[in-house]
C-alpha cells in the first residue's frame, strides 16, 4: 500500500496521526473512495467535491484545500504500479491522509447472476455527508454478511426503500428507470447511471412496492453496477440481470474502459 500523509509518502508500516487528533479521538473525519480504469481516474474532480461538501456538512474547516488535496493524490498515483488501484482520501481538520492499493475485483457471477440483499431497519444519521465513522452503515453490512446476502438494503421507519449501506440503488418499473433523491449519499456512480441512462424518476417507493420492480440494481465505486437478483429471498422480476440494467453495465463498461 502507498500511504501519503499531509502529502508526504510514508512507509505503511510508520504511517501514522498524532494520538490527540479529533479524528482519532471522535472519529470527526470525511473520507471518499476512488478507483481507476487502466490507469485513469474515475471522475477524481467529482469525488473530491464530495469529499469538500461531506467537510461542510459536518461544519468541518480543513486545513488542506481542494487543490493541495487534488495534488497530493496525483503525487501519491505518481507511484501507483497497479492497473486497477483503490485510492482511500480521508481528510481531518488538520491532517491529509491518502491510500493507494491494488483494487480486488467484485466476483464476476455478482455481474452475470446478480446478488442478494436483505433489508435493515433505519437510514444513516448525515446522509449527505461521507463520513468515516459511519457505525450504523457498517451494522448494516456485517448482518448482511451474516445472513448471507451482500449487501443491506436501508428502508426507514416508514418504510421507504432509501439506498443501500455502501451503495446506491436503481429500479426498473414499466420500462421506466427510477431512483431516490431523499436522504441518501450523492453517489458518483449514481451520477453516472443518471448521465448515461439519459432519462431517470426521481421519487421514493415503499419496501412492498420496490419489491415487485421488473429489475433492481446498485451502484458504487468499487464495484460499478452490480444486477440484484434477489432481496430477503423474494426474486426480483425473473431472477435474473434485466435488459435495462445490462444496457446500462455494458454502457458503464465501454465508457470506464474506452
Amino acid at each position: 500500500m502507498i500511504v501519503s500523509i499531509n502529502g508526504k509518502i510514508s512507509d505503511e508500516k510508520h504511517a501514522c496521526i498524532p494520538v490527540m487528533s479529533d479524528a482519532f479521538l471522535y472519529g470527526f473525519s470525511v473520507f471518499e473512495t476512488i478507483r481507476t480504469y487502466n490507469h485513469k481516474v474515475f471522475r477524481l474532480n467529482d469525488h473530491l467535491a464530495r469529499l469538500y461538501v461531506s467537510a461542510d456538512v459536518i461544519g468541518m474547516k480543513p486545513v488542506w484545500n481542494f487543490k493541495k488535496t487534488y495534488q497530493a493524490v496525483v503525487e501519491a498515483l505518481e507511484k501507483d504500479p497497479y492497473k486497477e488501484a483503490k485510492i482511500r482520501v480521508i481528510l481531518t481538520r488538520k491532517d491529509l491522509i491518502v491510500t493507494v492499493e491494488k483494487h480486488q475485483p467484485k466476483p464476476p457471477a455478482y455481474y452475470k447472476n446478480g446478488i442478494s440483499l436483505v433489508t435493515y431497519l433505519g437510514k444513516r444519521n448525515t446522509p449527505r455527508a461521507k463520513i468515516l465513522t459511519d457505525t450504523f452503515c457498517y451494522l448494516a453490512k456485517q448482518h448482511a454478511k451474516r445472513c448471507g446476502a451482500v449487501e443491506a438494503l436501508l428502508v426507514d421507519p416508514k418504510s421507504y426503500v432509501r439506498e443501500c449501506a455502501y451503495s446506491n440503488i436503481f429500479w426498473v418499473d414499466g420500462g421506466h428507470l427510477y431512483t431516490t433523491n431523499k436522504d441518501i449519499l450523492y453517489g458518483i456512480t449514481r451520477d453516472t447511471v443518471i448521465e448515461l441512462a439519459g432519462k431517470c424518476h426521481f421519487g421514493s417507493t415503499k419496501y412492498k412496492e420496490f419489491l415487485r420492480a421488473d429489475e433492481i440494481f446498485i451502484t458504487q465505486t468499487s464495484g460499478g453496477i452490480i444486477p440484484v437478483a434477489e432481496i430477503d429471498g423474494h426474486k426480483v422480476g425473473s431472477g435474473k440481470p434485466g435488459p435495462m440494467t445490462k444496457q446500462i453495465m455494458e454502457s458503464f463498461e465501454k465508457m470506464t474502459q474506452g
